[in-house]
């Protein structure tokens, strides 16, 4: 019966587009016309023109057909031989259309970009059909693409950070799903994304671990200062107590700034749900309070009220100790970038979206090549910090 209801709907069917057409024909004729000049530039001579030193000679055209934006365009490209010094010849080689490319670059980028966003290669090659026409998206181009992706990615964790002034350091975990010994196990993403003094974000290193355990923190942060990244201002973390000793052993005395979402939902692991509703309305009281003064009452508010209706809270709380409140050393228009990590939640949000799609990555160089994909291709927005025109950085960070 479904399919019965399915062969009542017609496929949607794309009429040819008189318009793209008239673009295909002017790529064609720019593409030719470019690739004839580089011809005519290499052999120092026009077509049928005589030289008194011969640099090669043309020998027809070649039949190529390149997916561009507008869809496929034939092309007959000009051949020639050039002379080498020793008499030999070899094939001209032209620089508009490189050997053996069958599609623009940019249509490389919109394959990269729906990859890392979330779609399967089928998915892209049902999107693509229209635009592809009989040039059919195969899986091993959609392998290539990738494979360029993680040759940028892996020059990308390598760069250098020493002209990268960082104000503000988030550091997270996020757990995903990784095919493993013909299984599938878990395995962690631990992530640092630091904030300008212009208040962009940029994300500085991504790692694969079995656990946030003060070894794998440690090497993430080892990473940034080998490659140079000077010690920031503030740290905002989850509250690991890996992230925090890792942090103790590479810049001692940092100030470190506990994530104020995450303490609540430890605070509500410990609450019994009839005091839950109580207990935000409280913790609020202080979490979005708008001066130093109003933050430190509220705390102290909090300890009075649930030591004694519940007094596991209060000592939850107390866990966090002065990290509770370090971003009100900062500017109050800071404050709300500074108290949590939602920053890397978002990118985390992301991530977790296109993982829906195959469940599980093939290997760890795949969990951070998308990752990193989805970031370097634009499918996630960065925006700048609010409050970033008040970022004043230590002398000692600012030189």
């Amino acid at each position: 019966m479904e399919q019965d209801r399915q062969s009542l709907v017609p496929p949607l069917e794309v009429g040819p587009d008189p318009v793209a057409g008239l673009i295909r024909e002017a790529i064609r004729e720019v593409l030719e016309t470019a690739v004839a000049e580089e011809v005519t530039a290499a052999l120092g001579r026009g077509a049928w023109e005589r030289v008194a030193a011969r640099r090669g000679y043309r020998h027809g055209t070649s039949a190529r057909t390149v997916v561009t934006g507008e869809g496929p365009v034939a092309l007959r490209i000009p051949r020639a031989r050039l002379v080498q010094p020793d008499g030999a010849t070899i094939e001209f080689q032209n620089g508009v259309l490189p050997k053996y490319a069958r599609r623009r670059a940019a249509v490389d980028a919109i394959l990269a970009q729906l990859y890392v966003s979330g779609a399967s290669t089928r998915d892209l090659r049902r999107a693509l059909a229209p635009l592809l026409g009989s040039h059919a998206l195969s899986r091993s181009a959609v392998s290539r693409v990738v494979a360029r992706l993680q040759v940028a990615y892996r020059a990308w964790r390598t760069r250098s950070l020493a002209a990268e002034p960082i104000a503000f350091l988030y550091l997270d975990g996020q757990r995903v799903r990784v095919r493993a010994d013909r299984g599938v196990t878990t395995a962690v993403v631990v992530m640092a994304l630091g904030v300008r003094p212009s208040g962009e974000k940029v994300v500085l290193a991504l790692r694969l671990v079995s656990e946030e355990t003060t070894a794998a923190w440690h090497t993430l942060l080892e990473d940034l200062t080998s490659r140079a990244l000077a010690r920031p201002d503030l740290v905002i973390s989850d509250g690991s107590p890996g992230a925090q000793a890792a942090l103790d052993l590479t810049w001692p005395g940092l100030p470190h700034q506990r994530c104020l979402v995450h303490k609540l939902r430890n605070l509500l692991a410990v609450t019994p749900r009839p005091l839950q509703g109580a207990l935000i309305a409280d913790f609020r009281r202080f979490a979005e309070a708008t001066s130093p003064a109003a933050v430190h009452a509220g705390v102290a508010h909090f300890r009075r009220t649930w030591a004694t209706r519940w007094s596991a809270a209060v000592v939850c709380l107390d866990e966090a100790g002065a990290q509770l409140t370090s971003y009100t050393a900062l500017p109050p228009a800071l404050w709300k970038a500074l108290r949590s990590t939602n920053i890397i939640e978002r990118v985390f949000g992301e991530f977790r979206r296109r993982l829906k799609v195959q469940g599980a990555l093939p290997t760890p160089e795949a969990v951070l090549t998308v990752l990193w994909g989805t970031l370097a291709t634009g499918a996630i927005q960065l925006r700048r910090v609010p409050g970033y025109r008040t970022i004043v950085m230590a002398p000692a960070q600012a030189a």
